[in-house]
């Protein structure tokens, strides 16, 4: 399978496990000239800036680490443009969510199942944020 199929994939187990814990969809791959957020969701007290990161039990490295620094600037302005562009009372938030999964074949049809996930709630914070903007 493609990368993209595994990312899509990825992001559609994580945007599952936010629902069941409550939270909301507020928009999908959201984009700017800045970047892109995959997920933001939100509750009754965050709006969360989610940043999902699938892998096949075949990577070498967990997602979490593909989450660099220059990265980590790249969602954070997106995240202030999406809050400048849509004011919210709610508590900013940005979080990674690390999904490891593998493809398989059921019915003539490759389907992705999740081996693993794991959510780091407040992964991104102001420590991570250099002055920009």
């Amino acid at each position: 399978m493609n990368i993209g199929a595994t990312g899509r994939a990825g992001e559609d187990a994580a945007l599952e496990m936010l629902l069941k814990n409550g939270f909301e969809l507020v928009a999908r791959n959201y984009q700017t000239k800045f970047g892109e957020i995959d997920l933001i969701v939100k509750n009754e007290r965050f709006l969360v800036f989610v940043e999902v990161k699938t892998r096949t039990k075949a990577s070498r490295y967990k997602g979490f680490v593909a989450v660099t620094s220059e990265k980590k600037q790249k969602i954070i302005k997106t995240a202030l443009l999406f809050l400048r562009e849509n004011p919210i009372k709610l508590q900013p938030r940005i979080d990674v969510i690390d999904v490891e999964g593998h493809w398989f074949v059921m019915d003539e049809r490759e389907q992705f199942a999740v081996d693993g996930l794991r959510w780091y709630k407040n992964a991104i914070t102001a420590h991570d944020y250099n002055g920009f903007l």
